[in-house]
């Protein structure tokens, strides 16, 4: 699940909370409807910020364009700065070099 404490570093309840808060500021909406509810949108761009996910790969994670992803993150990164919230980047588990995928032969 993409929700899930390992990736966004956010317990439900503070993932929750960070939703409610964001939207209370800024869930305004014009034009044609978000393909992405706003939680997914706030979702989206925690994974974005923790985990340094790409759009492409989150837009094809929430079945969105690469487009429409690159303005959701835009939009709630702007909101995480307005509120003063910064989403710190996961840290590695270990740099021992015998725990690293062999590249090569």
């Amino acid at each position: 699940m993409l929700s899930d404490p390992a990736l966004t570093g956010l317990t439900p309840h503070q993932l929750q909370h960070l939703i409610e808060t964001l939207a209370a500021k800024g869930d305004t909406r014009r034009g044609r409807p978000p393909r992405l509810t706003f939680a997914d949108q706030v979702l989206a761009a925690v994974l974005h910020l923790r985990v340094n996910l790409a759009a492409e790969p989150l837009a094809v994670l929430f079945n969105s364009s690469r487009t429409a992803m690159h303005r959701t993150l835009l939009k709630i990164r702007r909101l995480l700065e307005a509120q003063g919230i910064t989403i710190a980047p996961a840290t590695t588990r270990s740099s021992n070099p015998n725990n690293k995928i062999k590249t090569t032969g």
